[in-house]
């Protein structure tokens, strides 16, 4: 009776085993039939354009590859794409071009990058400031297995920063020494993102980030140039255009760098 019930017991096991790889061989089944992904190498470009860039602006050559689906498998036939400019677009056609040499991309069967190229290029002059744009560039299937394409989404903002031009450190604290009277020149990195290439009794050695906030309020941020040392802080834009720094403490220094200062527009 033991060996009739363990027998019962075996076929049991034995029938759930089975069922299991069952089940997992229908499940890879379903993964590596689903459609295969095919996109840009990158899915977004940014572009922060001040009024001194006057050129037009080239992305450079962009592939388009497989990026996904049907479990990592190459197609076995040629995939064509097309590129197609989404209808959620808001930049004028005199804002850019498209500058790809071919409307359509072939991924060539076990392959996984299309032999040719897709390019645009930013045309700033009559892009308004202050606006933010948009282009985006979608992949369409038109020929080969099942596919889906991907998307390239391009950000475009025209923007006059306010803050830039030269400066002169007045009232300069450090503790140790004085930066007042020495030239500070600071530049646009982005909309509301600074840089000041001299950190005042300095001499020119360091350059600080910082950000113009909404409120009027400047926040540092990043390192003291090249170097690793992590700068904080915070000041003021002041009506009359100084910019009134409160405290700026930089990290990992031997004398710690604690200073307050003003710089004052030429």
């Amino acid at each position: 009776m033991k060996k009739i019930k363990l027998i019962f017991a075996l076929i049991a096991i034995a029938l759930t085993y089975t069922s299991c790889l069952v089940d997992d061989e229908a499940d890879s089944q379903v993964f590596a039939e689903t459609p295969f992904v095919v996109g840009f190498e990158r899915s977004t470009d940014t572009y922060v354009l001040t009024p001194t860039i006057t050129d037009t602006q080239s992305s450079g050559d962009i592939h388009v590859q497989l990026t996904g689906g049907n479990s990592g498998i190459y197609a076995s036939s040629n995939m064509v794409f097309r590129y197609e400019v989404d209808s959620s677009t808001t930049l004028t056609d005199a804002d850019y071009n498209i500058t790809s040499t071919s409307d359509t991309f072939t991924i060539p069967a076990n392959r996984e990058v299309a032999d040719e190229l897709f390019s645009y290029e930013i045309i700033p002059t009559n892009i308004p400031f202050d606006e933010p744009k948009q282009l985006v560039i979608n992949l369409v299937p038109v020929s080969g297995p099942d596919s889906v394409g991907g998307q390239l989404v391009i950000n475009v903002t025209r923007c006059d920063p306010p803050l830039v031009g030269a400066y002169t450190a007045a009232n300069t604290i450090n503790g140790s020494s004085n930066g007042d009277g020495e030239a500070v020149n600071i530049i646009a990195l982005g909309c509301n993102l600074y840089q000041m290439d001299n950190l005042p009794n300095f001499n020119g050695v360091f350059a600080l980030d910082f950000f113009l906030n909404d409120d009027n309020s400047i926040t540092f941020t990043g390192t003291l140039g090249d170097f690793s040392n992590v700068v904080t802080g915070s000041g003021i834009l002041l009506a009359n255009g100084t910019i009134q720094v409160n405290d700026c403490d930089v990290a990992n220094t031997n004398t710690g760098i604690d200073m307050s200062f003003d710089l004052v527009p030429n």
